[in-house]
């Protein structure tokens, strides 16, 4: 039976035919698994949170680099060599969690480099008090055609995650 399908009642009227493709008679469930997060690692620190502007804190879980690549070029966690991902890893690592729009390109620069905004060493020392202190790393992220941002991260090797800020480039 085609219900209350109008086109396929005519279809079916005019071939003697039942469309093979008529609507379900029961609901279907959902052909995916759902996406668990886990808010111990998702979820922003609160020493991280609430932060004046230009300053947004993030996450960015560790393991999200290696479902992408699960060889050589995964990044170090607990229980081995804990090391910070390579401008590539960090590309992954922004691609898979943050979603940015277009193409995004990472590199890792000295912290002297940068035109840091005003108030910057409290929420720097943010960043320390919930990663590894004294051991900062800033990578410059663009996305797209110039929209570059900056990521001060440090390592959280109880989570297994990157936390840290980021703000426009000044």
């Amino acid at each position: 039976m085609v219900g209350d399908n109008p086109t396929l009642a005519s279809a079916e009227e005019a071939t003697g035919v039942e469309p093979l493709n008529g609507p379900p008679s029961e609901p279907q469930p959902p052909q995916h698994a759902p996406v668990v997060s886990d808010p111990t690692v998702d979820t922003v620190p609160t020493a991280l949170q609430n932060l004046h502007s230009p300053f947004q804190g993030f996450v960015l879980a560790l393991d999200a680099a290696d479902t992408r690549t699960k060889n050589k070029d995964s990044v170090s966690k607990a229980g081995g060599d804990a090391s910070y991902p390579s401008d590539g890893q960090f590309e992954d690592l922004v691609k898979s969690a943050l979603k940015p729009e277009g193409p995004v390109r990472a590199e890792e620069i000295r912290p002297e480099n940068v035109k840091w905004p005003e108030d910057y060493r409290e929420v720097i020392k943010r960043v320390e008090t919930v990663g590894e202190p004294e051991d900062l790393k800033v990578f410059k992220v663009v996305q797209g055609k110039g929209k570059a941002e900056i990521f001060a991260v440090s390592l959280d090797l109880v989570r297994d995650r990157l936390v840290g800020v980021k703000f426009p480039e000044q």
